[in-house]
């Protein structure tokens, strides 16, 4: 695993801000596992350019960053 980008980010203006972190992984064994229903629902592997609807937007943001060269982004930052 490789850091590939961070995401500051503020949901709404009486939350507190968070910092997702991302990571690329070049190469792995198994098979995703949802662990977490109540939050996901479901695991796969996707193209960058064929990114499922609805995405989290962070998720989104953080993809096209990478793409682009860019280690880190802020979200709903006023």
């Amino acid at each position: 695993m490789e850091f590939a980008h961070a995401v500051h980010l503020a949901d709404s203006p009486h939350a507190q801000p968070c910092l997702q972190l991302v990571f690329r992984a070049r190469a792995w064994r198994g098979t995703p596992e949802l662990l977490e229903p109540d939050r996901c629902a479901r695991w796969a592997w996707w193209h960058p350019d064929d990114l499922p609807k609805p995405i989290v937007p962070y998720a989104r943001a953080a993809i096209e960053c990478i793409r682009e060269g860019v280690p880190n982004s802020e979200i709903g930052w006023e």
